[in-house]
């Protein structure tokens, strides 16, 4: 069961990749895909914007790579 466990999610990734290249479909932007493969079920979460993100708030303080001390992602909080 886990030999095919990668194939799964790796479908699932090459197919959001192949939606936001082509500009097509809902790409899972702002949600999480759980994927439970003992009961073969998926299940999703939405994810609320952080509006005190260095990044991505409201009022963001990193513009560019170059301002940050260390790489930021959206999430790592200083």
């Amino acid at each position: 069961m886990l030999g095919v466990l990668p194939g799964v999610i790796g479908l699932v990734q090459a197919s959001e990749v192949i939606k936001l290249i082509l500009g097509v479909g809902k790409p899972l932007i702002g949600r999480l895909l759980l994927y439970d493969a003992l009961d073969m079920k998926f299940r999703e979460l939405r994810q609320r914007k952080d509006p005190e993100c260095s990044l991505c708030g409201e009022r963001p303080r990193i513009r560019s790579l170059a301002e940050a001390e260390t790489p930021a992602v959206c999430g790592a909080h200083e």
